[in-house]
């Protein structure tokens, strides 16, 4: 399986694990994985994945500004 983020040493499927036991957010995804809470350079694939695995369609907060998931 592939490494989604490198600083932390996240695996697609632990992150994949995260969304299906309900974390919908990139913050939860964080929380849940600690994935996303180095550099921030794999926040766009994180949301990625939590569009395909949740459907999330919300914003979230990415280092004080707004993007679109």
């Amino acid at each position: 399986m592939a490494i989604v983020c490198h600083c932390s040493v996240v695996r697609e499927r632990t992150i994949v694990k995260a969304i299906r036991r309900g974390a919908g957010t990139l913050e939860e995804v964080k929380a849940a994985c600690g994935a996303g809470t180095s550099c921030g350079g794999c926040h766009d694939a994180l949301c990625r994945l939590i569009d395909e695995h949740a459907g999330c369609a919300s914003a979230v907060s990415v280092s004080g500004s707004f993007a679109a998931q």
